[in-house]
């Protein structure tokens, strides 16, 4: 099965509503790796988000790979970003906490990315849902 058609069902079935192109995400991604935080990954196609981690990958222009190997861009549902980086100080000291916040607001605004603010982290959008 063509993976486009995959991508098309699920998001018919699910109501989700496109926010993001491949060409979006390529601009978008190089950049997101230069953000030293914590980051996750919603596909359409799965249940639960990948593991925290900081570390994305971009094997091939058109795929990015998390924690679950590589997947086509047009599967990515979010990338949610925590904005605070914890830098570890030492056994005895508690971690340093540097807020990202403000550069990762204005690297999304410059991108045109459509995303939101929740807590300390920023959700970036692929598809929204009809409840969002």
């Amino acid at each position: 099965m063509d993976p486009r058609d995959k991508a098309i069902r699920i998001a018919e079935r699910e109501g989700l509503c496109s926010v993001s192109s491949n060409t979006k995400w390529q601009r978008l991604l190089p950049r997101l790796k230069e953000i030293p935080c914590e980051k996750r990954i919603k596909f359409i196609d799965g249940e639960e988000p990948t593991a925290w981690q900081r570390a994305m990958w971009q094997p091939h222009p058109t795929y990015v790979e998390a924690s679950c190997g590589p997947t086509e861009l047009k599967f990515v549902e979010w990338i949610e970003i925590r904005s605070i980086e914890k830098q570890m100080q030492g056994a005895l000291l508690a971690d340093k906490e540097i807020d990202h916040s403000k550069g990762i607001r204005q690297l999304l605004d410059e991108q045109c990315a459509v995303f939101k603010e929740a807590g300390e982290s920023f959700l970036v959008f692929g598809y929204t849902r009809p409840e969002e």
